[in-house]
């Protein structure tokens, strides 16, 4: 090697010379390229466009939400209405039949007035009577069977016990007041007198 150096003196310094293209293959390695204008800005557009649409977005869903409350709303007012005039209608059906009976029972008083004998006041009082019964039943009124029944405290209210051995123990001897169902419901319950036998 050394040899071949002292014959070669320019290969020598040709070799310890840096090669200019390593060189520039490094810088262009090492070296930062600047980020055009253009290219930075498009890359802050996207987010700000990103940002008003999330925006319009959370508007519309406002909008919507305010909306289907007032739909709700009004909805709810129209059954309160529908259903407050279907009780109106039902309740004004109901007073209109009861006039009915009311006319009966001022037909019967002003018979038994100009009539020497009480039979046309009885009578016009059993008819009315009996158009009341059958205008409870039509609206879903039904009298509680109670009288010498068994005791059923879901139906009866007992306001006296009396020993009746002649009799089972808890049965329905008399009935004080009526009482009656509507529908599935008590709506009045019947108060009554109640066998029971002495304990011991």
């Amino acid at each position: 090697m050394t040899e071949y150096v002292e014959q070669n003196p320019h290969a020598a310094a040709r070799s310890s010379e840096p090669d200019p293209r390593a060189e520039g293959e490094a810088r262009a390695a090492t070296r930062e390229e600047p980020i055009p204008a253009d290219q930075s800005q498009g890359a802050e557009e996207p987010l700000e466009q990103q940002l008003e649409r999330a925006r319009s977005e959370a508007s519309a869903n406002h909008d919507r939400y305010l909306r289907a409350m007032a739909d709700m709303d009004n909805f709810k007012k129209r059954m309160e209405r529908t259903y407050a005039d279907r009780a109106e209608s039902s309740k004004k059906e109901l007073l209109r039949k009861l006039l009915a009976v009311k006319d009966n029972l001022e037909r019967a008083v002003h018979y038994g007035n100009s009539s020497e004998s009480g039979e046309g006041v009885i009578e016009g009082v059993k008819l009315t009577q009996y158009q009341l019964d059958q205008l409870l039943v039509q609206e879903g009124v039904k009298p509680i069977e109670a009288a010498g029944k068994p005791f059923d405290p879901r139906l009866e209210e007992a306001v006296q016990r009396v020993h009746d051995a002649s009799l089972p123990d808890e049965t329905v001897v008399q009935v004080v007041r009526g009482g009656y169902t509507y529908g599935d419901s008590v709506l009045r319950p019947a108060q009554v007198v109640v066998s029971v036998h002495e304990s011991g």
